[in-house]
């Protein structure tokens, strides 16, 4: 499980520090690799360890290929995909696509939510947590 915020930067080749305490869930898990993904929802990248990834891809498998709403999303998941691994500092390069999708410049946001990891551009971050809920879109987890 991932949670918490962690501020980073992205250098010049496109390379950001994985937080720590992502690093080590991961090692505890035994995943040693991460796929990138446009977020759908909002500019944000989503890191998704591999075994959720294949979760993820039995799934879209499972989908029919005329069904036009789950290609439009298959499309989206499958042609943003990027595998990635970590280097010995704890680093992972976003590819330049991504970063763009995102508006990933210099200073980003990690995001654990829950099973995947958010990566923001840092303004964006913000932007997204000044905005309230309403009350009709709050979720009660405690049901």
């Amino acid at each position: 499980m991932f949670f918490g915020t962690f501020h980073h930067a992205v250098d010049a080749k496109g390379r950001t520090s994985l937080p720590a305490k992502f690093r080590e869930a991961l090692s505890t898990a035994g995943e040693t690799r991460l796929v990138l993904v446009q977020y759908p929802h909002w500019r944000a990248v989503q890191a998704l360890p591999q075994s959720v990834w294949k979760e993820m891809e039995k799934k879209i498998l499972e989908a029919s290929p005329l069904d036009a709403k789950a290609q439009r999303n298959i499309l989206r998941f499958y042609s943003t995909a990027h595998d990635v691994d970590l280097d010995v500092h704890g680093r992972l390069l976003v590819p330049p696509a991504l970063r763009e999708y995102a508006g990933l410049s210099k200073d980003v946001v990690w995001v654990g939510m829950g099973r995947t990891i958010h990566l923001f551009e840092r303004a964006a971050y913000e932007a997204q947590m000044s905005r309230e809920i309403a009350e009709g879109e709050v979720v009660d987890f405690f049901k």
